[in-house]
């Protein structure tokens, strides 16, 4: 099963850390936890809304998240090429609907995402390439994977879910990071998501910290 250890992949959990806050199975979802329906209910996003900007995961619902910031842009004719091409070396009997091509997000260094418009508003089909850079050189070829993602803006904030797994998490533009755990708080309580325990990114740094 895809999850968003794909797209957030940084692991920043300690060993002892981690088993608390475990993704369930499909079979064992928290009670009432939200589902990708719930969450696009209405959803509000257009994908020039979230371009020129860095942005910053300020709370999550998930085993992980990424720290650095995180970049999206639009789904230029040129990259898109070039995306396809090393997509389909590996690939090449694969169909995508590579027209309904309409962003790119880059989370980290070696991972690129491009979203697929599904069919409503912030729904897409998402398929990240992540490089194998811990091999070595000449690296291989990227490995691929794809997801159902779902993203809307509530007043300035960016949330995005992924369906796979129902995990969450909600950004902001990086000169608009919530600064206390309050804010975080009240910021990420937006979105309406329940299921998973939530963490800040403050919090997230503590237990770095204490590593």
């Amino acid at each position: 099963m895809f999850t968003c250890t794909w797209i957030f992949g940084i692991v920043v959990f300690s060993a002892v850390a981690l088993p608390r806050c475990m993704l369930a199975q499909p079979s064992a979802y928290p009670p009432n936890i939200t589902t990708c329906e719930q969450f696009e209910q209405s959803a509000r996003f257009n994908p020039y809304s979230v371009i020129d900007s860095m942005w910053k995961i300020f709370y999550f619902w998930s085993n992980n998240t990424e720290l650095t910031p995180i970049v999206f842009a639009l789904a230029a004719k040129n990259r898109v090429k070039k995306f396809k091409s090393i997509f389909e070396a590996t690939n090449p009997d694969m169909e995508v609907e590579w027209e309904k091509a309409t962003l790119f997000m880059n989370p980290r260094a070696g991972v690129e995402v491009l979203f697929l418009f599904a069919s409503t508003p912030g729904a897409y089909r998402a398929i990240i390439l992540k490089e194998q850079r811990n091999k070595a050189r000449p690296y291989p070829e990227p490995l691929v994977k794809f997801a159902d993602v779902r993203m809307k803006l509530v007043e300035r904030y960016l949330g995005m879910m992924c369906c796979e797994d129902l995990t969450a998490f909600a950004l902001a533009r990086l000169g608009e990071v919530p600064k206390t755990e309050e804010s975080c708080e009240k910021a990420a309580a937006a979105f309406g998501y329940q299921g998973y325990e939530g963490r800040s990114y403050l919090h997230l740094m503590k237990e770095n910290d204490e590593l």
